[in-house]
């Protein structure tokens, strides 16, 4: 490698200026590739220059490559990580009913406008602490519901059990050292008993839908303690006329791409006996059906269904529930669902005595713990019932 020192004129200046040019070679085509640089005052301080960048060529040309450093990720931001896990993960995991929820549920966070919401929302994961997930959540309570005043207490614990569980894969996949949400303190939410209907209040209910296709409906599901997507899959041929036996073995469910049938919620089918009130009414129901059939013709759909539109297409849940919930009101009843009618079966059963586990298989629960969590609660005929008992302990004989 050569290089030069050079004195130029500049125009204008009465002084010259000193330069240099360094030779570094040849490229593909031979032609020299040069590198200088002028605008010095004296010839020495051009030389000390060029000996300085003749140096610092020949330490790069002679120094081992540089090794690529890894590209890192960028660490995600709460908001980030909540669309990518839902969308990454729960996508394969999760059923499409509870998918739609769990959006739902993670808009409050990544859509949110409130200062301690979407500070939290736009954290990188690996910084955020309890505290701030917390203050975050204090904060949701405050936000102005769709039909309510506020969000509820039990909304935002569902908010945060996505949180968890979202935060969960975050530290399975090392991105964060510890879930924050662990340490977390939940607004406690108010529990109410299951409510369900006196003896009176069904004998309404019944008169109310009497002589109407809805009559048929509330006595399977007084009857069984369906669940309103089991009601609505229900088939002829799950119902063995010869023993009166009803197996539950699909539900009808509603989402946002339409209607579609699953497995019931514990994935496992159930066997329900109807009694002989039931089963008149479906033999009524029935005969109804044939009647449809011929009037529509060639347009009836026939899928089987045991309670459908007159055409023969599924009901629509959402409606059947608004459609019960009218007759509830027409009996002079003030609160209650379709859902009302499983909790009065399940409540009425364990108040005549019948065991725990009978009544859990009924219902389809995982297991009867879960059935004494939301029904072993005392009807005041039990309460009396209790008091009676013990004054016969208290006033026997003694031996």
């Amino acid at each position: 490698m050569k290089g030069s020192v050079t004195k130029y004129v500049v125009t204008g200046s009465s002084r010259p200026k000193w330069r240099y040019r360094i030779r570094l070679g040849r490229d593909e085509n031979k032609v020299y590739l040069r590198e200088g640089r002028g605008g010095f005052a004296k010839e020495g301080d051009a030389c000390e220059a060029m000996r300085i960048r003749i140096d610092e060529i020949r330490a790069q040309r002679n120094a081992p490559p540089e090794t690529p450093k890894a590209l890192t990720p960028p660490d995600p931001t709460l908001g980030e990580w909540l669309t990518r896990w839902i969308e990454n993960y729960a996508v394969h995991t999760c059923q499409p009913k509870t998918l739609e929820r769990y959006r739902q549920l993670a808009r409050y966070i990544t859509d949110a406008t409130a200062d301690e919401i979407s500070t939290v929302a736009g954290a990188p994961i690996s910084s955020l602490k309890h505290v701030q997930l917390e203050a975050a959540l204090r904060a949701l309570l405050k936000q102005k519901a769709v039909r309510h005043e506020h969000i509820s207490a039990r909304t935002v614990r569902h908010v945060a059990g996505v949180l968890q569980v979202a935060l969960n894969e975050a530290f399975r996949l090392d991105l964060i050292t510890v879930n924050p949400m662990l340490k977390v303190k939940l607004p406690s939410v108010e529990q109410k008993q299951a409510e369900s209907l006196t003896p009176e209040q069904i004998h309404a209910l019944r008169d109310s839908c009497r002589g109407d296709w809805t009559f048929a409906l509330i006595e399977v599901a007084l009857a069984t303690a369906a669940r309103r997507g089991e009601l609505l899959a229900l088939q002829w041929s799950d119902i063995d006329w010869t023993s009166g036996l009803l197996t539950i073995s699909k539900s009808l469910e509603q989402t946002k791409a339409g209607l579609r049938v699953k497995k019931p919620k514990n994935g496992k089918q159930r066997p329900c006996q109807l009694p002989q009130s039931a089963l008149v009414a479906l033999r009524f129901l029935r005969d109804q059906q044939t009647e449809n059939r011929r009037l529509f013709a060639g347009e009836y759909r026939d899928n089987g269904l045991i309670f459908c539109q007159p055409n023969g297409d599924n009901h629509e849940p959402d409606l059947i529930s608004q459609v019960i919930i009218r007759r509830i009101r027409k009996a002079g009843i003030k609160h209650g669902s379709l859902h009302t009618l499983r909790h009065t079966h399940a409540s009425h059963l364990l108040s005549n005595g019948v065991s725990l586990a009978a009544v859990s298989a009924r219902l389809g629960h995982a297991n009867p713990n879960v059935t004494a969590r939301i029904y072993l609660h005392a009807l005041p005929a039990d309460d009396q019932r209790a008091a009676d008992a013990w004054d016969a302990v208290v006033s026997g004989p003694v031996h």
